[in-house]
């Protein structure tokens, strides 16, 4: 049986197509992003002529060409081919659920940098009705900075969806992490802050140069694009013109809080 289902995080969305036992896991795990109005097509097909998967599709890295993308693993093909509208992944029906929730994120990254929006690689916790990304490579600390930050509203632990305005940036909770369920949905941007593990906890001015390539690197899948790769690095130009870049040591305390209110207030 077939079913679809539309989600919609800050403005885009994305309608999913495929088998009900497919689908149905998104409409439970992704019910506060349901609704919107339907948006581009992502087709999933049960395929049993693939092999059975023999590991996570979560390995599989995105290869470009001429602005497709191409996600291949055992038991998994996927294109997402933005000019010709055609997003269809063809996996083996023991394909698990975090296989395809995977081919979904790829497709939205895709989606929100085409629509002028990017997903970035961070934490983001609500301090005072702004945001605060906490960025950084896995293991940098944006799980743990999001849970030692009780009391304040977390959009996600992992991903985020950043879309201009007319005044900054607006961080998005989205539904790609283990915060699935966000007391906020959204707030404005107020830094962006690159975790580094220390002894003790304290604010580094970064310089601009650095400050690029750091977030060149967490916005992922847009990345590894060579025909993006201008826009996206204008793109974080634009954010270094309204959003402070700093460096956050970090010793995985809560006192981290401190260090942020005495520079930001």
């Amino acid at each position: 049986m077939e079913s679809d289902w539309t989600f919609e995080v800050g403005g885009i969305s994305l309608t999913l197509v495929g088998p009900t036992v497919w689908i149905e896991p998104f409409a439970q795990g992704w019910a506060p992003w349901a609704g919107g109005s339907p948006g581009r097509e992502v087709h999933l097909v049960q395929d049993t002529t693939l092999p059975t998967p023999t590991g996570s599709f979560l390995m599989a890295r995105p290869r470009f060409a001429g602005g497709r993308c191409l996600l291949e693993a055992s038991g998994f093909v996927g294109k997402i081919a933005p000019e010709e509208e055609l997003v269809l992944l063809r996996a083996h029906p023991a394909a698990k659920p975090d296989d395809l929730a995977y081919f979904v994120r790829t497709t939205f990254a895709l989606r929100a940098f085409d629509q002028g929006a990017l997903l970035f690689h961070a934490a983001g916790v609500v301090h005072h009705g702004v945001a605060y990304a906490f960025f950084g490579h896995s293991g940098s600390g944006k799980t743990t900075a999001a849970r030692l930050s009780e009391g304040k509203p977390v959009l996600n632990d992992d991903l985020l969806l950043l879309r201009p305005t007319k005044t900054g940036w607006e961080a998005y909770a989205t539904p790609f992490g283990r915060r699935r369920i966000p007391e906020v949905r959204s707030a404005p941007l107020r830094a962006l802050l690159r975790l580094v593990q220390a002894t003790e906890e304290r604010l580094a001015p970064m310089s601009r140069g650095r400050a690029l390539g750091e977030l060149v690197a967490n916005f992922p899948v847009v990345n590894a694009d060579p025909i993006r790769s201008q826009a996206l690095l204008a793109r974080c130009e634009e954010i270094l013109q309204t959003e402070t870049v700093s460096l956050l040591q970090f010793r995985r305390s809560d006192t981290f809080w401190e260090v942020i209110d005495a520079h930001f207030g």
